[in-house]
């Protein structure tokens, strides 16, 4: 499977006690150019959160139209809630690393989503969108992960931690995402777990301590995510195809050829002997 450098990414956790707003960091954070996010699934609340910015967008209880003022400006970043989708210093590492944040009530139509997300995606070169609720779990918008990755035409990153149940959700919303016929892959957060189950091969493996990475958190996370860019392992290198000499090219059209006119000429012997052209010495007195 595919999965595209550039575009939107739809990023879900298997559980709410999964550290996941770092995941969507990272992609962020390893964008080939300029980045985006879009955060959904709870109404906004106050934060304590100050943002790396020069201007602080106070979050609004009502839906930002998708219009050319939907994604703030880079300069603007909108303070998230707190109760959507992690912590305060998880955003913090977020904001920082993308151009516009732009945060969404519960109860948003699916119809309105995909228009802010397409708006930031003409702008930005990857567009993550963090929704809290399950692949398949029902948010205030009537609307589903899954729905919300069809739309878009994105592929869902579901991030998973290391716990006893980590392989089971995970192998759930991979199922479920697989009858929907959208694109999948897994990060796993934090250390150890066995994941050889998964149908699919782990996309990015972020560590526990995360955290501590936080002054090259781009640098550190192009390692842990570097597979979802589609970059081939450097001990795989692409086969070296050595092109046909034109002198082999010439000798094997000669062959075919000599093939072909001893073929033609074996058929016209037995074509002489049916007819009964063809007489051998011995019938002569």
């Amino acid at each position: 499977m595919s999965l595209p450098v550039r575009g939107p990414w739809v990023v879900t956790p298997t559980s709410s006690s999964v550290d996941w707003v770092v995941a969507a960091a990272a992609l962020a954070a390893t964008a080939d150019g300029s980045a985006a996010a879009v955060v959904l699934g709870g109404p906004p609340a106050p934060s304590q959160f100050t943002p790396p910015s020069s201007e602080v967008v106070p979050p609004s209880s009502q839906f930002v139209a998708p219009s050319s003022d939907v994604a703030a400006p880079s300069s603007d970043v909108a303070a998230p809630s707190s109760d959507v989708a992690g912590s305060d210093s998880q955003f913090a590492v977020l904001a920082s690393h993308v151009a516009a944040l732009v945060e969404l009530p519960a109860g948003t139509g699916l119809d309105a989503v995909t228009a802010v997300v397409r708006d930031l995606g003409a702008k930005h070169d990857r567009v993550v969108i963090l929704v809290g609720d399950g692949v398949v779990t029902p948010t205030g918008g009537d609307w589903t992960v899954a729905d919300l990755a069809s739309a878009v035409r994105a592929p869902v990153a579901v991030v998973t931690g290391t716990d006893a149940d980590a392989v089971g959700h995970t192998l759930l919303a991979l199922e479920a995402l697989d009858r929907r016929r959208v694109p999948a892959s897994v990060i796993v957060v934090g250390d150890g777990g066995d994941f050889d189950a998964l149908p699919v091969r782990l996309a990015g493996r972020i560590p526990a301590d995360h955290t501590a990475f936080a002054s090259d958190f781009a640098v550190a996370a192009a390692g842990w995510v570097d597979p979802l860019d589609g970059s081939r392992p450097a001990s795989v290198q692409p086969p070296v195809v050595t092109p046909a000499h034109p002198r082999d090219l010439q000798t094997r059209v000669a062959i075919r050829a000599a093939w072909t006119l001893g073929i033609a000429f074996l058929l016209a012997i037995v074509l002489l002997c049916l007819c009964g052209g063809l007489r051998y010495p011995g019938s002569y007195t």
